[in-house]
């Protein structure tokens, strides 16, 4: 990495300085400090040279804003100032890339950009570097290595199915939220639901635990928020060709840099083709990914990003769930196959497009008050196909035959996400205050044309037979959905001496109107909660920092109870804990937190009228998370983490369910990757890195009948610079990545009986790249 220009000046400055005496003391040592630790989007702009002074005169100094004067007596009592050095620029923020795995800042903890030491709430990172490194084709990849975190519960990336403390869902009913650049994703009410492919993405963060009190409704489990790729100071530009197993074929591209001399306006482009077989039968994933963005800077304290996004999934299946009987215990009938594919070949299909356009408007008057506007519209369109085994069949089967069924959807669904922010940073006395106001709002309308579930002919897994006719599902009524979602919300982060207090409160309503339009119907459902969050930190000089806070969420749950009233939303609240370790100097993150979260109102079984729900439910999540991050010299890098869980149902109408744990949710967690960089030699250029992961056992059904067994997987990479053995080869590298090396045989996870998902078989990724 080539020196910033700040420096290059250091040494002169301290020449300059040294007859003056002003390199002595605590004063040299800061401007020393600022002068080496430059980041590269700061500037320096010396004044016009002056004689140096002499005389042994004492010195002074004094500073305003963001230039330093230096006075200095002449020997004669004359008085002189001597030049002043103007560091301008803006500070790290939450959006900015990150050169390391370690990062620093974050903005999804706060909405505004803050330490991740001062957050008093569990959060990580995963930067661009990590995301390279492992080679992640979806945003559930790419949290793999992060505590609290179960990605791997099913294959493929069509969808995500990510829990988080063991909140969260399959696919379709999958409940954590994810934000991208502040604002949440578009989702209807089936099988449309928004899922960006990484290879746009700058960086992923994780905010673990309750959220609502800056996004609104929320699971009380947290959410995952994105970070789109934004237009770059200098010039950029990459392609990348990809292999691997399963006939995998890919191409991307990637280009940025300033489009005036003056760098006012700057542009980046993405582009990925994908296409690529999964590991069962008939299944495959194709996707086209185009992401421009266009920056306007007119001044230091103006910025205007836009931002657009294409993605097409054009013909895509995926391989449903199999029963426990012929995957995880003995069936006489024999074992299912890995990749036995349990629907119809010609009837299964997921097609998916998406679009969105937006911007990112942020002005700052002064050294107080600054302004924000983020806008985003949205659109989804969908079809699904598929035939599923029935999950709800008993335990115990002996045969070798499946009962089927088949349903189908079409969505289309369009939104707007708009959020206003005002930010003052100020004191009172001594204490320092950043105060953030917002106002969020959040619109879609959902067109939904579905099916009931149809019978279709049983399937021999043991030798299967496709195409046998069945009949087309019929269409239940269609439905119009209007959601409309309103926050308002207030925080103050207090800064005394050493302390850190963060105080916010959020207060939401959100309206969703349905109307069944073959009869002409419409029923409401009007929900507003208030929540909050108040946390505090302090630091300590070493980079140890405790905290802990209490946080609130809420999430609205559809549908109605047998009188006809709507359901009320689930509440949460969390008590969190924890010691956050950044030591001065050094490249690295340790955090440890212990976390508490209940969540009331949650819908059981009715009793007394069967097919309905009522809302007297209660479920906690509990446990202990570890992670680490560390570049312990140019050439290494280590990312560890642990979780234990313990997830119970506390009250349900079926006594029986009373102290069960979650399904699917493993009990614990446990992560490590290192990637080393040979730093010279024969083997400069030549990049190592491996991985294990090993996860708990986790509750197969809801009785917890029967329990899906640990497993553990190693990851491995290779990465070589070509520049580096050969400089006419400069910018061109290879890499090749393979995840479940040894191509393991497990069960991800299970929801029932017959509700069981194969773990990924062994991937390997080998990419040809050149930058330039």
């Amino acid at each position: 990495m080539s020196p910033h220009p700040l420096q290059a000046l250091a040494p002169a400055m301290f020449d300059r300085l040294r007859p003056s005496g002003l390199s002595k003391g605590t004063s040299g040592a800061v401007l020393a400090l600022i002068l080496c630790l430059a980041p590269a989007h700061l500037r320096a702009e010396p004044q016009p040279p002056i004689d140096a002074p002499s005389g042994d005169a004492p010195a002074r100094h004094s500073a305003a804003g963001n230039q330093v004067a230096r006075e200095r007596s002449r020997g004669d009592g004359a008085e002189i100032v001597l030049p002043a050095l103007t560091v301008s620029g803006r500070g790290i923020t939450g959006t900015d890339p990150v050169p390391s795995i370690v990062a620093r800042v974050t903005a999804a903890g706060t909405k505004t950009d803050t330490p991740l030491i001062t957050v008093p709430q569990a959060v990580s990172v995963i930067p661009r570097v990590q995301i390279d490194q492992q080679a992640a084709r979806s945003v559930g990849d790419s949290v793999r290595y992060t505590p609290g975190v179960f990605a791997d519960t099913r294959v493929g990336g069509v969808l995500e199915s990510v829990f988080l403390r063991g909140f969260g869902g399959f696919a379709a009913g999958a409940t954590n939220p994810q934000i991208l650049d502040g604002l949440p994703l578009v989702k209807g009410g089936n099988w449309a639901a928004q899922v960006i492919d990484p290879a746009v993405l700058e960086r992923v963060e994780v905010l673990r635990g309750p959220a609502s009190v800056l996004y609104g409704q929320a699971s009380p489990g947290g959410l995952i928020a994105m970070v789109s790729k934004r237009p770059t100071e200098q010039p950029f530009r990459a392609v990348t060709l990809t292999t691997g197993n399963r006939n995998r074929a890919e191409a991307a591209f990637d280009l940025g840099g300033p489009i005036t001399e003056d760098g006012r306006w700057a542009y980046r482009l993405n582009g990925l083709g994908r296409w690529v077989d999964t590991q069962a039968d008939f299944s495959r994933e194709q996707r086209l990914v185009l992401a421009p963005a266009l920056a306007w800077r007119p001044d230091e304290d103006t910025h205007l990003t836009l931002l657009g996004f294409y993605q097409n999934d054009p013909d895509n299946n995926f391989s449903g769930w199999l029963p426990a009987e012929g995957t995880l215990v003995p069936n006489p009938a024999g074992r299912i196959r890995r990749r036995f594919f349990p629907g119809e070949p010609g009837f299964d299909a997921y097609d998916r497009q998406q679009y969105m356009a937006g911007y990112a408007f942020e002005h700052r008057f002064d050294a107080t008050w600054a302004v924000r506007q983020n806008l985003r519209y949205a659109h989804i369109d969908t079809r699904f196909e598929g035939v599923a085994i029935n999950y709800f069949a008993p335990f115990g089967a002996t045969s070798s035959l499946l009962e089927r069924s088949a349903s189908w959807s079409r969505e289309a669904v369009d939104g707007v996400s708009l959020e206003n922010q005002v930010q003052a940073d100020f004191a009172t006395g001594p204490i320092g205050h950043t105060l953030l106001l917002g106002l969020g709002y959040q619109g879609s309308r959902a067109d939904v044309n579905a099916s009931g579930f149809g019978p279709v002919p049983a399937i021999d897994f043991a030798a299967p037979v496709y195409g046998r006719p069945f009949a087309r599902p019929p269409a239940v009524p269609r439905t119009h959905q209007d959601w409309s979602r309103v926050g308002l919300y207030a925080q103050d982060q207090m800064r005394l001496d050493n302390w850190v207090v963060t105080i916010g409160g959020r207060q939401d309503w959100s309206l969703l109107d349905t109307t069944t339009r073959s009869a002409a119907r419409t029923s409401t459902q009007d929900d507003q909660a208030f929540t909050g969050r108040v946390g505090a930190v302090y630091l300590f000089d070493s980079g140890l920092a405790p905290y802990a806070s209490y946080a609130t969420s809420f999430e609205p749950t559809l549908g109605t109870g047998f009188s006809g009233a709507p359901f009320k939303p689930t509440h949460a609240r969390q008590t969190e804990a924890g010691v956050k370790y950044q030591p001065p100097g050094l490249e690295s993150f340790v955090a440890v937190s212990a976390f508490d979260i209940t969540q009331d109102n949650v819908a059981t079984a009715d009793s007394a009228h069967p097919f309905y729900s009522v809302q007297t439910g209660a479920v906690r999540s509990r446990g202990i998370e570890f992670e680490a991050r560390a570049t312990l010299s140019d050439s290494l890098d280590l990312i560890g983490a642990y979780t234990y869980l313990d997830t119970t149902v506390r009250r349900d109408s079926n006594l029986a369910l009373v102290g069960k744990r979650f399904v699917a949710v493993p009990d614990q967690l446990v992560s490590l990757w290192a990637n080393y960089r040979f730093p010279g030699g024969p083997l400069a250029g030549l990049s190592l890195a491996g991985g294990i992961r090993a996860i708990g056992r986790s509750a197969g059904d809801p009785a917890n009948s029967f329990s899906v067994p640990d497993a553990t997987l190693f990851d491995a990479a290779i990465r070589y610079d070509l520049g580096a053995a050969d400089p006419g080869l400069a910018g061109w590298q290879v890499s090749v990545n393979a995840a479940n090396l040894f191509d393991r045989t497990y069960l991800a996870s299970c929801f029932a009986a017959g509700g069981c998902f194969y773990g990924n078989g062994r991937t390997v990724i080998a990419s040809l790249g050149y930058r330039w």
